[in-house]
């Protein structure tokens, strides 16, 4: 009987834990010239999944992702995005947005800004998003 409550106890626990945790999320801002459409191509390694392909015009509306966090087969969970515009050649960058930690973590946030230069990333509200990466120019085939 002592067993069985003690069971019981543990599982309401695991339970009440587990919904206090906040979803993680990924946010995804167009801050490139008016009239230019970011194209965001997320997918997910371990489990593999497609996440969602969308175009972004307003620079004001981000798209969010969210997510759980969860080690499939030992294995961290990897988020990539693939980002593009076109301008006059495609502008584009296929990144890693997210990579889980080796301890389950909850309410994490990793925001992304395309901008004309290049993309900028943060990981808090606090914190001012600093410059990643440059964009990656895929000239026009010549045939």
């Amino acid at each position: 009987m002592n067993y069985s409550i003690g069971l019981m106890v543990i599982i309401i626990m695991y339970a009440w834990l587990n919904e206090a945790c906040t979803l993680n999320q990924i946010e995804v801002f167009n801050n490139l010239p008016p009239g230019k459409i970011l194209k965001v191509h997320c997918r997910s390694k371990n489990p593999d999944a497609d996440l969602r392909v969308v175009e972004l015009k307003n620079a004001t509306v981000p798209r969010r992702f969210f997510f759980e966090e969860g080690i499939v087969y030992y294995k961290r969970r990897e988020i990539f995005c693939l980002l593009s515009y076109q301008d006059t050649f495609e502008n584009y960058q296929d990144i890693r947005v997210y990579r889980a930690a080796a301890r389950y973590r909850c309410g994490q946030l990793r925001r992304w800004i395309a901008k004309k230069d290049g993309l900028y990333s943060t990981r808090s509200n606090n914190t001012p998003p600093g410059f990643v990466l440059p964009w990656l120019v895929r000239l026009p085939n010549k045939s």
